[in-house]
Formats: structure tokens, C-alpha cells, sequence
């Protein structure tokens, strides 16, 4: 059996107030430099939980692929052509502060398709189709900080390398590069 850590990725005692999953197509990923390198498709599946009056922990999950956008590798060091394809996984962790407000909406399981109809040009997080999960369900936020995330891609198909982007203890990181094929 898995321990409360592993389950809720260390945001602590709490009650589960919050636990949906959606699917996302078309979202823009960012490198090292701040260029929009990828589009992803992928599973996020929220977990929130109420921790003291009015504070709140989330624990996120994401399972998914990329495809290459023509220009900066993820790491900075090389270009790279569009359509190089591959996998991800991540977690990430964040704490805010605001008051629990689904209006009718469902607070466990799946609750659909959401297309972020990103562009190349796009600023991630500000495409038209953005669906922004913390102003769905919470109004009155705050203090919104991550308190550690992990992601790691691989390559599969026209490219080789595994990139990975974590913080941990304050500090983000960022080790190798997905790279087209030689």
C-alpha cells in the first residue's frame, strides 16, 4: 500500500476536496530560454487537498507526448526541426491560498477534453483555449507558489535525448536536450 507521501506527492494531512483528471491537446512547452519548443497532448489528473482554513495543496500528475516546434531545443543547444516526436511525465506540487468554489461542477473524476489551441507565437498559459483548473474551481487566490515539479521527456521518433526540468529546494534544473537524429 502506498504511504500518504507517495499519494499525494508530500502536500500532508489534509482533506481531498479536489480530485478530477482531464486530457489536454495543444499545449505549448517551453525551454530553457523561454522558446516554445513542443506542443503536448496528455493526462493531468488534480488532486487537491484543504489543509487549514482557507490553504490549499495541490498534487498534479501528467502522462502525455510532445512534437517539436521548428526552432531552440528545450535545453538550448541546438536547433531543432519540427516533428521530432516523443514522451513525458511529470509531477508538480504547488500551495495557494482561496476559498473552495466548484458551482455544481464535479469534484472527482474525469471532467473532459480540454483544447488549449495553442500556436507557436503563443505565451504558454495565455492561448485562447486555455483551461485554467485554480480559477474554475477557486475564487479569492493567493500566495500561489510551486513548491517543486519534475518533468522528463524522451525522444522516440526523428530525434534521440531525454531533457529534464525539475525544482527542487528552491532551485530549477535543467539537464540534457532532445536533439534530431544524427
Amino acid at each position: 500500500m502506498a504511504s500518504p507521501a507517495q499519494t499525494n506527492l508530500g502536500c500532508g494531512d489534509g482533506k481531498l476536496v479536489l480530485d478530477i483528471t482531464y486530457r489536454v491537446l495543444n499545449d505549448v512547452d517551453t525551454g530553457v530560454r523561454g522558446n516554445n519548443w513542443a506542443f503536448d497532448t496528455y493526462r493531468r489528473r488534480v488532486r487537491v487537498w484543504h489543509r487549514t482554513a482557507g490553504r490549499f495543496c495541490s498534487a498534479s500528475t501528467y502522462d502525455g507526448q510532445f512534437t517539436t516546434i521548428e526552432g531552440t531545443s528545450p535545453g538550448g543547444r541546438t536547433q531543432l526541426p519540427a516533428g521530432i516526436r516523443g514522451t513525458f511525465q511529470g509531477t508538480s506540487v504547488t500551495r495557494f491560498r482561496g476559498a473552495l468554489t466548484p458551482h455544481g461542477r464535479a469534484v472527482r473524476g474525469f471532467v473532459g477534453i480540454k483544447d488549449f489551441a495553442c500556436t507557436s507565437a503563443d505565451v504558454k498559459g495565455q492561448c485562447r483555449g486555455t483551461w485554467d483548473w485554480m480559477r474554475v474551481y477557486f475564487t479569492g487566490l493567493a500566495g500561489f507558489r510551486y513548491v517543486r515539479y519534475a518533468f522528463v521527456y524522451h525522444a522516440v521518433v526523428n530525434g534521440a535525448g531525454t531533457w529534464s526540468d525539475t525544482l527542487t529546494g528552491g532551485k530549477v534544473h535543467f539537464h540534457g536536450d532532445i536533439a534530431p537524429e544524427r
